[in-house]
């Protein structure tokens, strides 16, 4: 895994935002938490992530939060795979709840490995 990349827990549980950060943190990977109900959240944290983890009643939200963030690459934990949520270009990640968090590192791990590295 490539150091300075960014993940970006979408809402969700504390406990998903505390299992990434003890998992990935150590590899030199920052996760981040924002919520869609309190916009300084994403105001503060207004840099494009590398990889968004998002429940799919949230996904819609995601999109438009913040420019840019429709071209990043996603891991949806749903119930349903929703074949509208995808678009061009984009590369996503399904997983069904209840999920594993291995499940959910390995995907994020391989989706960080696609991506460039950013600064």
């Amino acid at each position: 895994m490539v150091n300075g990349q960014r993940v970006v827990v979408f809402d969700g549980l504390n406990e998903t935002e505390e299992v990434l950060k003890a998992i990935l943190e150590p590899r030199g990977c920052s996760v981040d938490r924002v919520r869609q109900r309190n916009s300084n959240d994403l105001n503060s944290n207004c840099e494009i992530p590398s990889i968004v983890v998002v429940h799919d009643d949230d996904l819609n939200e995601s999109n438009t939060s913040q420019p840019g963030w429709n071209q990043v690459p996603k891991v949806v934990i749903g119930s349903v795979r929703k074949s509208k949520i995808t678009s061009a270009g984009q590369t996503t990640r399904f997983l069904m709840q209840p999920f594993q968090y291995a499940e959910l590192i390995d995907s994020i791990e391989s989706l960080l490995q696609q991506s460039p590295a950013s600064d």
